[in-house]
Order: C-alpha cells, then sequence, then structure tokens
C-alpha cells in the first residue's frame, strides 16, 4: 500500500523550528519575563509539543488505515529500523561534532557516553543540559516510538466499531497523561531534581501525542466537520490564553499551560493535514517555508550551542538572532543533504525488501511526509 502523502506537514516543521529558535533567542536575551512581552514570547517553546503532535499523526496513520482496512498491521521490525534512522544518525553525528568542538569531554566518556548516545539524558537531571540540551525532547520521541505499536496492537484487540474503540483507547491516554501531571504536582516540591524529570517524560506527554493520533483517525476514516482552517483561530485564542492567563497555584498552572500548548499544537496542525484553504494553505504550501521544514531536524540539533556561541562573542541580540539562524539553516541542510536523507532512503529500502511490497522505481522524494519527526 503507497503511504499517502502530506506536503504541508514540512511547513509545519518549519514553524515548529522557528518558533523554538526564536524562544532561545528570548531566552539568552533576558526577554522571557513575567511582564510585558515576556509570556509572549515564552510560548514559543509552543515548537516542542508541535513536534509531538506531528509524530503522532504521522505515525499513528498508517495504523488506523490498515485497521479500517482489514488488513495487516505495520511490520513492527521494519518500524523500529526506520523509527532509530530517522533521529539517530544525525542526532549522533551533531552530539559528536559539538561536544568535541565545545570541549565536553564527559559526554563521551563512560557511562555518560551509554546515556546521551542512548537518548536517555532527560531520565538523569544532573545529565539533563550536557551534550546537546535540547535532546531531551528525543528521549520523548523514542519512548513514544516504543510505545505506540502496543497501543496500536492493543486498540485492534477492542470489540465493537472501529472508530469507538479508536475514541476510548486515545480518551484513555488522555487521562492517563493528566493524571500522571496531577500526581506529580501534587507529591513532588519543583525544587526536587525529579520533578521536573517527570513532568517531562512520556506520561506527561501523551494527551500532545493522542491529539495528533486523534487527527490520524479523522484524516484516515475521511470525517469531514468544520472548516478546518479554523484551527488557526483555535491555536491564536489558546496562545493568547497561554500568554495573558495566570492561574493561582503551581499545579493549575502547570497543568493548564500544558493544556494549552497542545490546543495551539494541534489547532496549528489541523489544517495542515485534513485540508486547509485560503491564505492558510498558500502560506503552508510556500517552499521556502517547505524546505526549512525539510532540514528542521538539523536546525533543531544545532541551533542552542550555534546562538551560544554568538552570544558568548558579546554579539548584539539582532546579530545573534540573524546569524544563528542562517548558520543553524547551513547547518541543517548539511544534516540533510549529508545524513539523513542517505538514512531515511536506507530505511525505506529495508521497507521495500519485505515480502509482498512493490519496489518502487525511484526513491520516495524529499523528506518524510509519512515518517514522523
Amino acid at each position: 500500500m503507497t503511504p499517502a502523502r502530506f506536503p504541508l506537514v514540512d511547513a509545519m516543521r518549519a514553524l515548529a523550528a522557528l518558533s523554538i529558535v526564536a524562544f532561545h533567542v528570548a531566552f539568552l536575551g533576558g526577554g522571557l519575563t513575567t511582564t510585558g512581552a515576556g509570556p509572549w514570547l515564552a510560548g514559543l517553546n509552543v515548537g516542542v509539543p508541535l513536534f509531538f503532535a506531528i509524530s503522532g499523526f504521522l505515525l499513528y496513520r498508517p495504523w488506523v488505515v490498515a485497521r479500517l482496512a482489514g488488513s495487516a498491521p505495520p511490520a513492527l521490525g521494519i518500524y523500529a529500523l526506520r523509527r532509530l534512522l530517522r533521529i539517530g544518525p544525525a542526532y549522533w553525528v551533531a552530539l559528536v561534532a559539538i561536544v568535541v568542538v565545545l570541549g565536553r569531554d564527559g559526554v563521551l566518556a563512560w557511562p555518560d557516553a551509554l546515556i546521551y548516545f542512548g537518548f536517555a539524558q532527560a531520565y538523569f537531571p544532573e545529565r539533563f543540559s550536557g551534550g546537546i540540551g535540547q535532546a531531551w525532547t528525543l528521549t520523548v520521541e523514542l519512548a513514544f516510538y516504543a510505545a505506540l505499536p502496543l497501543v496500536a496492537l492493543a486498540v485492534r484487540r477492542l470489540p465493537g466499531p472501529v472508530l469507538r474503540g479508536e475514541a476510548l483507547a486515545l480518551g484513555g491516554l488522555v487521562a492517563v497523561s493528566v493524571a500522571w501531571r496531577l500526581a506529580v504536582v501534587s507529591t513532588l516540591d519543583p525544587s526536587e531534581p525529579a520533578y521536573f524529570t517527570l513532568l517531562i517524560a512520556l506520561p506527561a506527554q501523551l494527551d500532545v501525542f493522542a491529539g495528533g493520533m486523534a487527527l490520524a483517525v479523522v484524516s484516515a476514516a475521511n470525517i469531514n466537520g468544520a472548516r478546518h482552517s479554523l484551527g488557526w483561530l483555535v491555536a491564536a485564542a489558546a496562545y493568547a490564553l497561554l500568554a495573558t492567563w495566570r492561574p493561582d497555584g503551581n499545579a493549575a498552572r502547570v497543568l493548564v499551560e500544558h493544556e494549552l500548548q497542545a490546543v495551539v499544537a494541534l489547532g496549528l496542525l489541523a489544517p495542515a493535514v485534513l485540508g486547509a484553504g485560503g491564505p492558510v494553505r498558500r502560506l503552508l504550501a510556500w517552499r521556502p517555508l517547505a524546505w526549512v521544514g525539510l532540514v528542521s531536524y538539523g536546525v533543531y540539533l544545532w541551533h542552542l550551542d550555534v546562538l551560544r556561541e554568538l552570544d558568548d562573542r558579546g554579539l548584539a541580540l539582532a546579530l545573534v538572532a540573524v546569524g544563528g539562524l542562517a548558520l543553524s539553516l547551513a547547518l541543517g541542510a548539511a544534516s540533510w543533504y549529508g545524513v539523513e536523507r542517505y538514512a531515511q532512503r536506507l530505511g525505506r529500502r529495508a521497507a521495500h525488501a519485505e515480502p509482498g511490497e512493490p519496489r518502487p522505481a525511484r526513491p520516495l522524494p524529499t523528506t518524510a511526509e509519512t515518517a514522523g519527526r
């Protein structure tokens, strides 16, 4: 079965990566305050849940399509190989280059090397910011990659109509996520090292992934509803609340901010994967934006250390932002054209080598519009 293509997803990757770059520029410039523009700038880290929602959509959709068609689910071995090839090689290359150039020798020493090269840094508070600091999200992604087949296979066993089973399963994931965060914020003090680690672990992020998975169900089942472009209006409203509403108490603030970020991410993603019209589609179809999405993984891996190096040299914040973005795009392009596309090509060849799978006449184009993050 030829996988569906979603050409506008690259633009969403671009928006996610650019928002995170802007967030870190604001952080370095001291702009993440609680007054003025600070709360609006702080919300730019919504790029992380947007990446998670994209993964939930793209990776779960083949399982839903197979279930609706009554066909066999994706092969687990090929799925695991392609997931590893998607995030592993580019990350490992960037990790080695960054720690060698910047002198973070401890990252390559035993046993820290196992933690960083094994995508486990988010589970060790004292290792969290070592290596590539923002790579904690890859720890969450990898956990989702491992959990997704278990969830999908469990859903296939649910009796009754397919869509009802999907709704029950995805609702259960959201409930688990909310219960996990409630347990963390109600039992741990924010000063405890485990507090932040548990709040970013997969169970706490399941609702964001489940939102992307829900969009996959809607897409695969061809469920028609309101104009999907309205998702951006919903996202804008949620972002405004995120910047202006500060609930009393740490627990309420953590829970509300997380859910509003999830709404922003899903509202942004819906038009790209369910059908957009008018100015939204024209923006998402803009070729330069799509190219930024193509190289966005490399941009994500390299940008923070690039920004820090420029900032440490005493450059004005505007030069840090412009120069950092330009250098990050160049390094992202080098990552894509020099590493990522070859790794993904290996994964596609392995998939097409499976018995019964026809081999295409030529390699599939560009980035993995059906391959998650």
